[in-house]
């Protein structure tokens, strides 16, 4: 295999494959699969530098290996673990600490639990505490 260095110029999300503009010769590839991480679904942005490997049979096929730091691009964080999902939306992880950032969160699941140092309540507990304070108050009800 040989590597070689370029700029995402394509994307096509439904293959999960990338056209790359390779920088040395100016030359683009055809669209090429990226690797995956344990099945992650994570494309890279149009402009974003890639490494791309090539088979050597002289075949144009091969696979992006992803981005890389370097270029003007820099780290997000200096510790931990984070997490980019878009522009809007990241996670952070750091000596067991996590941060959840994003615009809106929908969160589906039969049950909840909220736990920490205070106390455990299931979210259904939590409403209906609400609920009963909202009859006592004589508040109209959320829904």
């Amino acid at each position: 295999m040989f590597t070689r260095v370029g700029k995402v110029t394509n994307i096509y999300p439904d293959t999960g494959r990338v056209k790359v503009m390779y920088e040395d010769s100016k030359s683009a590839s055809l669209p090429l699969a990226m690797l995956t991480m344990n099945g992650e679904y994570s494309m890279p942005k149009i402009g974003d530098r890639v490494v791309a490997l090539h088979l050597e049979n002289g075949s144009s096929k091969g696979f992006v290996i992803g981005t890389y730091y370097g270029g003007g691009t820099l780290p997000k964080a200096n510790a931990g673990y984070r997490k980019d999902f878009d522009e809007m939306a990241y996670i952070v992880c750091n000596d067991g600490s996590y941060l959840l950032k994003a615009e809106n969160i929908v969160l589906e699941a039969g049950a909840v639990t909220l736990q920490c140092a205070y106390g455990t309540v299931t979210l259904e507990e939590l409403l209906k505490r609400l609920e009963r304070i909202e009859e006592h108050l004589s508040l109209p009800h959320m829904d």
